[in-house]
């Protein structure tokens, strides 16, 4: 187990379980090979999700464009509570970015409607609830939409559950509602024949819980659950549906595709973003009609 695993594992994850050795490797600065080949792949779908030549970039944002009076926020690749090394590496995204670029377009008078572009596996737990919470907040001033064009996986699926509607591609994923923790415990010297030995003060057992033990593998579980139960309990709220429906019919933790997942309740209509998008600008043009006739 390397260090730059125990960096990333550091904090609870609301993510693919599978993405957490790749965020490792990324860590530990390999920039070549398949896995981070794989990771910047997402960075390059941001441009081929953009509404197309004639959107144009939203002023003050980082990477959201306006499109017909629709503000297009691209949240794609694992998310991170703020922009670093991990960021620039991966194609990630940063709680900080999103903050930022959803209130530029709530903002914004000559936007009147927000489509949320989806393609992320989830990531760190920090942050993603007060995004989420501010979303739900925005959606009550302007139509935001959630459009699932690859995946909306755990803390992305956190996300999207805030908006008014959730669209889905066919063959697009939603889910993987849980919480993920990968603690380390260091059996026998690294490659370089180092022991890395932690040792707490005497009224502080919990700080390192062995993850090999009943009792800390207890702690460990203590705290999963308890973000376990916020996740859910927003994802409830925001689907209009109770904690039981979401942990019963919601994917246990795994994903569900297309029509199954609109059949469960975990989205609302399966269609392509460009008539998603199409919809919304409908939308923004009739609010503006009957807002030029009341003048």
């Amino acid at each position: 187990m390397t260090r730059a695993f125990q960096a990333v594992t550091a904090e609870p994850w609301a993510i693919e379980p599978s993405w957490l050795p790749l965020l490792a490797a990324i860590a530990s600065r390999n920039q070549s090979g398949p896995e981070i080949d794989a990771a910047k792949d997402w960075q390059k779908r941001d441009f081929d999700l953009m509404a197309g030549p004639t959107a144009q970039r939203l002023a003050g944002a980082s990477r959201t464009y306006v499109a017909g009076g629709v503000a297009i926020l691209p949240i794609t690749g694992p998310i991170f509570p703020r922009a670093n090394m991990m960021t620039e590496m991966s194609g990630a995204t940063s709680i900080t970015m999103l903050h930022n670029d959803y209130r530029a377009a709530l903002d914004n008078k000559d936007v009147g409607a927000i489509l949320l572009l989806m393609d992320t596996p989830g990531g760190a737990v920090s942050g993603i609830n007060g995004f989420a919470d501010a979303v739900a907040a925005g959606a009550l001033k302007k139509m935001t939409v959630a459009h699932v064009v690859g995946s909306a996986a755990s803390a992305g699926y956190w996300i999207a559950s805030a908006a008014n509607e959730i669209t889905i591609e066919r063959t697009a994923l939603v889910g993987s509602i849980g919480v993920v923790s990968a603690v380390p415990k260091q059996v026998e010297p690294d490659a370089d024949g180092e022991m890395l030995i932690e040792i707490v003060s005497t009224n502080a057992p919990n700080k390192r819980p062995d993850p090999s033990t009943e009792d800390g593998r207890g702690e460990i579980v203590a705290v999963l659950d308890a973000i376990e139960q916020q996740f859910v309990a927003d994802v409830a709220k925001g689907r209009k549906t109770s904690v039981d429906k979401v942990i019963a019919d919601f994917g246990k933790g795994g994903v569900k595709v297309g029509k199954a997942a609109v059949s469960a309740g975990m989205a609302d209509k399966v269609q392509s973003q460009e008539t998603t998008l199409a919809g919304l600008q409908r939308m923004v043009r009739n609010q503006q009609r009957l807002a030029d006739l009341k003048r």
